[in-house]
């Protein structure tokens, strides 16, 4: 058993913590895992890429190739589009819609894709996934820094390696208490956003 799992985003929108809390959920279960982060020039806005691979057997590489992923998590449109192929022709993606423009695209120097065509660019590959805007729902209950916490649970809706109650467990008791109403109901916000398109 093998399964690769790619997130996708920039930074400061928090998918290293999305990352670690499923890696670390997945050795409590007693998997092989690695988990690795490339990230761009800059931390806040630039490219974060995270990869959890868990297996039941030794891994050989923390990086996920390309065609091997079983999930790819999206946080922000653009960065999924730039990472789709390596998403697995079975796999599936979630993709959070709510754009985080480029630097180069805020000096103007930069044109940031339309909606439709980065759409339009996911579907020519094929693949099967789910669109949300996480970030809307995070700012409806209350604080744009639950979206990594919407991703989350989405996550849980379309993979079933780890149960969903376990992997909300394990992000509880990496942040401090006093966040972790806001982030139980997050996190079933973004099982509901998926269970809402099945």
């Amino acid at each position: 058993m093998k399964f690769d799992l790619v997130i996708a985003g920039v930074g400061g929108q928090g998918n290293i913590v999305a990352s670690q809390a499923i890696a670390q959920c997945a050795m409590d279960a007693g998997f092989t895992v690695v988990n690795t982060e490339t990230k761009g020039a800059a931390q806040r806005g630039g490219s974060v890429l995270s990869h959890v691979r868990l297996a039941d057997r030794e891994i050989y590489s923390p990086v996920v190739p390309h065609g091997q992923a079983d999930v790819l998590l999206g946080f922000e449109p653009l960065e999924a589009l730039r990472y789709i192929n390596i998403l697995s022709k079975g796999g599936k993606y979630i993709i959070n819609m709510a754009p985080v423009p480029t630097i180069l695209a805020n000096m103007g120097i930069d044109t940031y894709p339309s909606e439709q065509e980065i759409l339009s660019e996911v579907a020519a590959r094929g693949l099967t996934g789910y669109r949300i805007n996480a970030t809307q729902a995070a700012k409806e209950l209350g604080n744009v820094l639950l979206t990594n916490v919407i991703m989350l649970g989405a996550f849980t809706a379309i993979a079933d390696i780890l149960p969903a109650e376990a992997i909300l467990h394990k992000l509880l008791s990496m942040v401090d208490p006093k966040f972790h109403e806001a982030d139980i109901r997050a996190f079933r916000r973004g099982r509901e956003m998926i269970a809402a398109q099945l």
